[in-house]
């Protein structure tokens, strides 16, 4: 049956869609009602409220009172209502038309009633409001709750005031009695001093009793001689009537004393006062006196040196018309070169430009120079294997050198030696040859030709040896060949090493000395002992290698210093090593003419062999012999002169050859110094990396420092044109400057002529100088001599002055009394008249002042008997005093100790402080309400669904009414459990927080079944008249659940059904798991309660559903008929 009724709603759309939409409808319940009320309370910064202030000022303990004023300004600041300032008559209109839902009106008495807390009848302070309530009553209670604040903020404010003016009249209070204390304290010291006082009275009145005893007995003689006073009296009377008769002529007489007086006060007071100028004046004259002479001797003296000095004066004058005279003609020419300077420089100017080309070109040259320092690198290091290797083979070529030349010196000392014999033999051949041209006969010329033969053959023979002879040494012509070679190749390389060098020791791309000049190489050169002519050839061919050698100041020099002295070293040896080769080439060449000159010989001697032979083989032809023979002795004498040059070259020969033999080892070892010192060249090349390194740095900072060059340019060339600028002006100006020097070349000789007038004129003024001094001297001795007099004037002016104002003073004094004696002698004469009636009445009561008398010494004595009472009371008066200066001074200090500060005026206002401790915290009216607005959603939802299901429909016919009951509950079950969870999930993501989510949503699971259950049993057992009952427990449950209002605030009805409302039970467990605060038991006792209600609702179910089985009512409900109650009204 279960499963039909849910196939039963699912074939339905109709009840689909209204089960679908009742399981909602707890949640809109929810979310609307509850949005609507969320922060009510939090919002009443926007509930209107008008404020009408009609108060008016005054003044209260000398201050302004406004307590109205201060009310609106302290409520700008209050945002708890929405206070709206407004006039009396726009809050009644306000309020007319629903603007305002509160007026307050602070009157116009306000502060008056105020200002009379300290009068005998106070007025309170009346602040009016008025509410709506009508508007809104919740309206109205906020505004009550917001008036009555206000009212206690008005009540302390004015408390405040009231307890600072009191304050002000306690400190006031504090300062009079301390005024008081300060009074007693006087009145305590009065009494002391009264008490001496009485003291000393009554000692006095004991006195005055002894005196009045006294004057008692002394009384009785008084009447005689009072009769004898009277008589004087009248005789004194007589006297001053004459006296009174006189002081007319006396008063004129002293008012012309007393006149004449003033007058020479007045004038000894003015000389008194010129007595300070005077002699200050004298002492300030006779120092000027003094500074004057000075000035007068100094002047003189100046005036004697000038006199001295005009002849020099003269001669200076005359020197410089001179030197202006020249200054006048070498302007001219100063101009002259100022035109100069201006053209060069407008040249300079012009030229700038090709300046900044060539900075840009230097600077584009620093450039290249950085990779020319790395191709200078890798050339070094070739050209310095290309050299050991060349001297290595030089080396070997050389070792054996000195050998070869000793054999070419054993063989140039035969040459030597054979070529003597023969200019010796040869000679002999000529003196032979001569004698026998000039006696040759034809007898003799047989013998004679034998012997020619003989010696002709001898020297044949020595040619022949001599031809044989290699004086040369074809090895050593070779050798030196190839010695001459390797040396050039090596100079070349030497060259382009030193040219290398030359390269890198500067930085500024300028050439370096390479530490070999063309002067060391011809000193080497000479110093070989060449001929002139060989010297020269090796000069000429070395020329080239000192070539680059010329050298420049270098701006930055790296660390090549070992590099030039090694090649410095090579080259030499080099230099030395031509030589000697050249001089070897020298010996070749001669030995080659030698050569030559020998065969010749040789081949003349064979010819005049072959004459001999001739003619002593044809003795028939001897007389043409003697032509012959003389032509002979002519070649004989041309072979000697032959033979003389060349035994002379051989000499020479030999020299050189000794000379080179000394040398040849020299070359040997120089060529090994020259072999290790290529060595050290290498290892120093490999060092130089270093330097490299630094020479590329260098070239770096250069280039640097030439684009900071270039970039400076810009700046020149505007110094350049300011130059230009200025110069032109320099130019502009020299027809200035020779006008000028003309002008003073004219000045000058203006004073040159008036030069003798200026001599004339000093030797006058030194001549009338020595006068001044002269003078001035005097006047200096006279006035130190009356300013030495000055001080004995100016006391005696002074002692006269002090005199005469003595004497004025007594005079004025006598003139102005004159009156006052004439009106004394009056007086005393008309006193002297009264005093002589009085003595005259004197004398008749004198009995009357002897019983005057008696009486005074009797109340004398009674005085002098109270003396002692006395003295107690001024004692207890003084006592009494101090007793209230310690009480009055005890009560300032306990008053003005009490600290009466503006906090203290605060806690008189206002006491206490409320200080509050939420046990449990609820956000907003919104949580507040969560609770019974959930529970009555979820039991409004069962009410429809009960109403718009078919509770009583059987889903199949035939079944029990347990299986009846248990379809139904499914339903009811189901859709209670979507109603509570959708409501419960959709408010928590509206805004509700949840403190504990489990027992969230336990309470709304178990309300919802629990009111599906009860609604369910109404509906199935009392079908429509159950409904009516379901929503009078509704009903019931708004007002006895406790949802709203505490339920002590509520009528006993609602109480007494209060624990029989499953609301009830479900708002406490809402309230624990929404805000906490009541306790997890409370949950439990809840859930208890509700499932309690929801077993007997269930059994209740299950039994009405019974019954009506068993009355086959079931599937019959009164909602049935609504059909047919909608046709009758048709």
């Amino acid at each position: 049956m279960i499963r039909k009724e849910w196939k039963f709603i699912g074939k339905n759309k109709l009840i689909l869609i209204s089960v679908l939409a009742i399981i909602f409808i707890p949640f809109l319940y929810s979310v609307f009602f509850l949005k609507s009320v969320w922060d009510p309370y939090g919002d009443t910064k926007n509930l209107p409220v008008a404020v009408v202030n009609l108060d008016k000022p005054v003044e209260y303990q000398g201050k302004k009172l406004a307590v109205g004023d201060e009310m609106v300004s302290n409520l700008k600041k209050n945002d708890q209502l929405g206070w709206k300032f407004v006039s009396a008559n726009k809050a009644k209109e306000g309020m007319k038309d629903k603007k305002y839902y509160t007026v307050v009106t602070i009157p116009k008495n306000f502060s008056a009633n105020a200002a009379t807390v300290t009068d005998k009848n106070p007025k309170k302070m009346q602040l009016k409001y008025s509410t709506n309530a009508s508007l809104n009553y919740i309206g109205k209670v906020i505004s009550d709750v917001g008036t009555e604040k206000l009212n206690s903020q008005v009540r302390e404010q004015v408390t405040k005031s009231y307890a600072t003016a009191m304050f002000d009249q306690v400190k006031k209070a504090g300062k009079g009695f301390k005024d008081a204390a300060d009074g007693a304290n006087k009145l305590k010291d009065g009494a002391v001093q009264l008490n001496d006082g009485t003291k000393t009275y009554t000692a006095g009145v004991s006195q005055l009793h002894d005196g009045i005893a006294t004057m008692a007995v002394s009384v009785a003689p008084l009447q005689s001689g009072v009769k004898q006073l009277a008589d004087g009296s009248s005789q004194l009377t007589g006297g001053l009537d004459e006296l009174n008769s006189k002081t007319g002529t006396l008063a004129s007489g002293v008012a012309q004393l007393a006149g004449g007086s003033s007058q020479l006060s007045a004038g000894l007071d003015q000389l008194n006062s010129k007595t300070g100028a005077l002699s200050s004046g004298v002492s300030q004259l006779a120092n000027g006196s003094g500074q004057v002479t000075n000035g007068a001797v100094a002047l003189n003296k100046g005036i004697s040196e000038l006199q001295s000095k005009s002849g020099a004066l003269v001669t200076g004058v005359s020197q410089l018309k001179d030197g202006s005279a020249q200054l006048n003609v070498a302007v001219p020419q100063y101009v002259g070169g100022v035109y100069q300077l201006n053209s060069g420089i407008q040249k300079l100017d012009a030229n700038t430009g090709e300046l900044v080309g060539g900075i840009k070109q230097i600077s584009s040259g620093a450039s290249d120079l950085n990779s020319g320092i790395n191709e200078y690198t890798t050339k070094v290091s070739d050209g310095t294997s290309t050299l050991q290797s060349g001297i290595a083979s030089l080396a070997n070529n050389t070792k054996d050198l000195p050998s070869s030349v000793g054999q070419m010196k054993s063989a140039v000392d035969s040459i030597a030696g054979g070529s003597k014999q023969l200019y010796g033999a040869n000679s002999q051949v000529s003196n032979g040859l001569n004698q026998l041209s000039s006696q040759i006969t034809p007898s003799d010329m047989s013998k004679q030709a034998s012997a020619l033969k003989s010696e002709l053959n001898s020297i044949n023979s020595q040619l022949a040896a001599l031809s044989k002879t290699d004086v040369s040494g074809g090895n050593n012509s070779s050798a030196a060949s190839s010695i001459s070679s390797q040396l050039n190749k090596i100079k070349s390389d030497v060259g382009a090493l030193a040219s290398s060098a030359k390269t890198t020791t500067t930085t500024k791309a300028a050439p370096a000395s390479s530490g070999v000049s063309q002067a060391t190489i011809n000193a080497k050169i000479d110093g070989a002992g060449l001929s002139a002519e060989d010297a020269a050839k090796a000069k000429a061919a070395l020329a080239g290698v000192a070539g680059s050698g010329a050298s420049t100041a270098q701006s930055t020099t790296t660390s090549q210093t070992i590099d030039t002295s090694k090649i410095s070293a090579i080259q030499g040896e080099i230099s030395s090593v031509e030589g000697q080769v050249s001089k070897l080439n020298s010996l070749s060449s001669k030995q080659a003419d030698l050569d030559a000159k020998i065969a010749t010989l040789s081949a003349s001697f064979q010819k005049v062999a072959s004459g001999i032979n001739s003619l002593s083989a044809n003795g028939d032809e001897m007389a043409t012999l003697a032509a012959k023979i003389k032509a002979l002795a002519q070649g004989s004498q041309s072979v000697t002169d032959n033979l003389k040059v060349l035994s002379d070259s051989s000499s020479k020969l030999s020299g050189a050859v000794d000379k080179f033999s000394g040398s040849a080892s020299k070359l040997s070892d120089g060529v090994s110094q020259l072999n290790n010192g290529a060595s050290d060249l290498a290892s120093q090349t490999n060092k130089s990396s270093d330097n490299v390194k630094k020479l590329t740095s260098g070239a770096q900072t250069l280039d640097t420092a030439l684009t900071t060059i270039n970039g400076q340019m810009p700046a020149l060339q505007s110094g350049i044109s300011q130059l230009t600028q200025g110069s032109s002006q320099l130019s502009g100006n020299g027809a200035a400057l020779v006008n000028g020097v003309s002008q003073l070349n004219g000045g000058i000789s203006t004073a040159s002529s008036q030069m003798p007038t200026l001599v004339s004129g000093v030797g006058m003024l030194a001549a009338g100088s020595n006068q001044l001094v002269g003078g001035s001297s005097q006047v200096t001795g006279g006035l130190n001599q009356l300013n030495g007099q000055i001080p004995a004037l100016v006391g005696g002016v002074q002692q006269l002055d002090s005199g005469s104002h003595t004497l004025n003073s007594g005079l004025q004094t006598l003139n102005g009394s004159t009156g006052t004696l004439i009106s004394g002698v009056q007086q005393l004469d008309s006193g002297s008249h009264t005093l002589n009636d009085g003595l005259q009445t004197l004398n008749g009561s004198t009995g009357e002042l002897i019983d005057g008398v008696n009486k005074l010494n009797a109340g004398a004595s009674e005085l002098d008997a109270n003396s002692d009472q006395l003295l107690d009371g001024s004692k207890q008066i003084s006592d009494g005093n101090g007793t209230l200066a310690d009480s009055l001074e005890k009560g300032s200090k306990q008053v003005n100790s009490v600290p009466l500060t503006s906090k203290t005026a605060q806690m008189f206002a206002a006491p206490t402080h409320l200080k509050q401790t939420d046990y449990s915290y609820v956000p907003n009216y919104g949580h507040a309400l969560a609770p019974y607005v959930l529970s009555l959603a979820l039991y409004v939802g069962a009410i429809v669904f009960n109403f718009a299901y078919p509770i009583r429909k059987i889903s199949k016919r035939g079944g029990t009414a347990t299986d009846w009951f248990l379809s139904k509950v499914s339903v009811g079950t189901a859709v209670a459990l979507g109603m509570a969870l959708i409501e419960a999930t959709i408010m928590m993501v509206a805004g509700i927080h949840v403190d504990h989510v489990g027992q969230y949503y336990l309470t709304a699971i178990m309300i919802a079944l629990t009111s599906m259950y009860i609604v369910m049993f109404l509906s199935m057992a009392f079908d429509n008249p159950g409904r009516f009952v379901a929503m009078i427990l509704l009903m019931l449950q708004l007002g006895g659940s406790g949802g709203t209002f505490p339920m002590e605030v509520t009528n006993s009805f609602y109480n007494a059904i209060h624990p029989f409302l499953p609301l009830t039970y479900s708002i406490l467990s809402f309230r624990q798991s929404i805000t906490s605060g009541l306790g997890n038991i409370t949950v439990v006792q809840s859930m208890g309660a509700l499932l309690l209600f929801a077993i007997i609702a269930l059994a209740l179910l299950w039994f009405s559903m019974v019954q009506l089985q068993k009355k086959h009512l079931e599937g019959k409900s009164q909602l049935d008929d609504n059909q047919k109650l909608q046709e009758v009204e048709r």
